[in-house]
């Protein structure tokens, strides 16, 4: 029985992907595969850049990673529509990631095609097309078979929805593992998924408990914003916290 652990959407959260790492080496994961979003929310940005680069897991560029990177050259823009505490989220990790290993979410590719136990893999954080996409539960057949259709692989695996996703569209397995660091969906345990290969694929996705609590100290200790611990104690995403 091959195994490969599935990540996403850390968002800078060290102790759930801690937990999640050791969650999957006890069931005999070696190869692990991340598809972005590795910092934002969280106070841990150089943390778990570094973790997955001394890990060596291939990984993608996220939509949040992207805009950790742009926003000293986009902030008069993205002032004008983005909610303030999105911006200070984008500013605290940039100011937070040392120079090396902002060059290295710099040099992340937007898709990585990827083989392993002889199954091809298409990595993206949203689409192939639109790195903000969500392929999610309500997404048209017809958009997965266009998906599909482009690209000769086995199994896509996306993030971005911070939900589980398993879709099979003809010969082609969609994936998303669900969120590392951030949760969605009013549970706080981290999320991924564990694909196993013999003669056929399976996917099972895992909920994994974390120490929270160091999570919250962390952002207590630089006094960042309520509405993050909130977000982090409760599962839940930023516009759920303010509405």
């Amino acid at each position: 029985m091959q195994k490969i652990a599935l990540i996403s959407d850390i968002h800078a959260n060290l102790p759930a992907l801690e937990s999640v790492y050791l969650h999957a080496r006890s069931r005999g994961i070696q190869s692990f595969l991340n598809v972005g979003d590795l910092v934002g929310y969280g106070p841990f940005p150089d943390e778990v850049i570094a973790f997955i680069r001394e890990k060596r897991i291939p990984s993608v560029i996220g939509d949040y990673d992207r805009k950790v990177i742009l926003i000293k050259q986009k902030q008069k823009r993205w002032q004008k529509k983005k909610k303030s505490l999105k911006l200070l989220a984008f500013n605290w990790a940039h100011d937070h990631i040392s120079i090396q290993n902002l060059t290295y979410l710099e040099s992340l590719p937007k898709i990585l095609e990827y083989t392993i136990f002889n199954v091809h893999f298409l990595l993206t954080h949203g689409s192939p097309d639109d790195i903000s996409e969500h392929l999610s539960k309500e997404t048209q057949t017809s958009r997965f078979q266009e998906i599909a259709d482009q690209y000769n692989v086995d199994v896509v695996v996306s993030g971005n929805t911070h939900q589980f996703l398993q879709e099979r569209i003809h010969n082609v397995l969609f994936i998303n593992p669900g969120s590392v660091g951030r949760q969605d969906d009013g549970c706080p345990d981290a999320s991924y998924a564990i694909l196993e290969k013999d003669e056929e694929i399976r996917v099972k996705q895992y909920r994994v408990p974390y120490d929270v609590q160091k999570v919250i100290k962390a952002l207590e200790s630089y006094n960042l914003p309520e509405e993050f611990k909130t977000m982090f104690l409760k599962g839940l995403n930023l516009n759920t916290v303010l509405s």
